[in-house]
């Protein structure tokens, strides 16, 4: 292997690769990065078994040839190179070492084992394409709502279901719920769902669950005024652009919960609120809520403004007024005094997800889910919607 090329394109894709690395690993082979020339191009990969990476760039190729190397080093060495200098990559030691040249900075490093790396799994069969950056949104609204709680392995993942040209994203934790429909262009046929003992896992149509953390850093990192394209297999997602970069997980085990229902309804209620006021006066007032400790957010007489609070008894309290347009009625007959209690910063993440200057937060009854919807003009954004789990008021 004998090659140059750009130093800001090697980082590029090196960097992009190294999001596949693992932290740990059980062998020190799955520490690599794996780098292969062929066609004027030189190819760089990474898994962990989970998570599949691989960039393409352009290169003077001089002599094919596969490496294995460590991929963090590697990307440590790429980021302290100067970025409008070119590098050389070479074989050495009849290929025991892989030399990076760079002006007058020169490394080498060990070539791992390439026979102990996993072999390469090809990319699933393509179902849809979508612009890149409504995809990286889309999937940043409904991530908010995903669990960490790897004990719920269910729940920390995003439900993809392609109907038609509608792709729709789903996630909870059981306390929030999300949902977002954006419109796709079909290209293939989905994958049967998973069967289990006769009967089909979850909803009748074929459906992915994806971990929410990947999909999220999946979409961040291919973001961009392309086209991006979703791959499907029964038991991975593949996302790919043009230019060679690809990006694979391997679907999550399990029966997410069903959400329809959910969302559809009454709703008696209604505040209308800044999103930038409302997120500030809450943000300033849960300076005082202690852990558990829930912001409440109280309709004054007249239902123009807001006022929010935190704290009581010898504890520390807080309160703001923000402005507020309230319709509607409470189940009592009248709004007057509605008082409506949540966990701070589940509250935030649902007004910043929204993406518009304006929110309505809707509610049936203050112990049950309330709705919020962004405006878009007179209406509502009715292709994204979130719930939030209120925390019950003592007395």
């Amino acid at each position: 292997m004998k090659l140059r090329l750009p130093v800001s394109a090697l980082t590029d894709a090196v960097s992009y690769t190294a999001k596949a690395l693992p932290s740990r690993a059980p062998v020190p082979v799955m520490l690599g990065m794996l780098l292969a020339t062929g066609d004027g191009s030189l190819r760089l990969s990474a898994c962990d078994g989970e998570v599949y990476t691989s960039a393409t760039v352009s290169a003077e190729i001089a002599e094919d040839g596969t490496a294995l190397v460590p991929g963090r080093l590697l990307n440590d060495i790429c980021s302290r190179l100067p970025k409008s200098a070119d590098v050389d990559l070479e074989l050495v030691d009849k290929g025991a070492r892989l030399a990076v040249g760079c002006r007058a900075a020169r490394f080498t490093l060990p070539v791992l084992p390439i026979d102990e790396y996993p072999a390469a799994l090809p990319l699933p069969e393509a179902v849809a394409t979508v612009q890149a950056d409504v995809l990286a949104d889309a999937v940043a609204q409904v991530a908010v709502a995903a669990s960490t709680d790897t004990s719920l392995p269910a729940l920390t993942g995003i439900k993809m279901r392609l109907d038609g040209e509608a792709l729709h994203l789903d996630a909870t934790d059981r306390y929030r719920m999300t949902h977002k429909e954006l419109t796709v262009s079909p290209t293939g046929t989905l994958p049967a769902p998973a069967k289990r003992g006769g009967k089909k896992n979850g909803d009748d149509e074929a459906a992915a669950l994806v971990p929410a953390k990947s999909l999220a850093e999946a979409v961040k990192a291919l973001e961009g005024e392309h086209t991006l394209t979703l791959h499907w297999s029964q038991g991975l997602l593949g996302l790919s652009i043009p230019g060679g970069r690809t990006y694979m997980t391997r679907l999550l085990d399990g029966e997410f919960p069903k959400m329809g229902g959910f969302f559809d309804g009454d709703w008696p209620m209604t505040l209308r609120l800044s999103v930038a006021e409302a997120v500030a006066a809450i943000q300033r007032v849960a300076l005082v809520a202690t852990r558990n400790t829930p912001v409440r957010l109280v309709v004054d007489q007249n239902g123009e403004q807001v006022v929010v609070e935190a704290g009581s008894g010898d504890d520390a309290q807080a309160s703001d007024r923000i402005p507020a347009q309230a319709a509607g009625a409470d189940t009592d007959g009248a709004c007057d005094g509605l008082a409506l209690a949540f966990n701070p910063a589940f509250l935030v993440d649902a007004l910043k997800a929204l993406g518009t200057s304006e929110a309505d937060l809707r509610v049936r009854h203050p112990h049950k889910p309330a709705y919020l919807a962004g405006r878009l003009g007179d209406d509502i954004d009715a292709s994204y919607q979130h719930l939030v789990m209120p925390v019950r008021l003592s007395g």
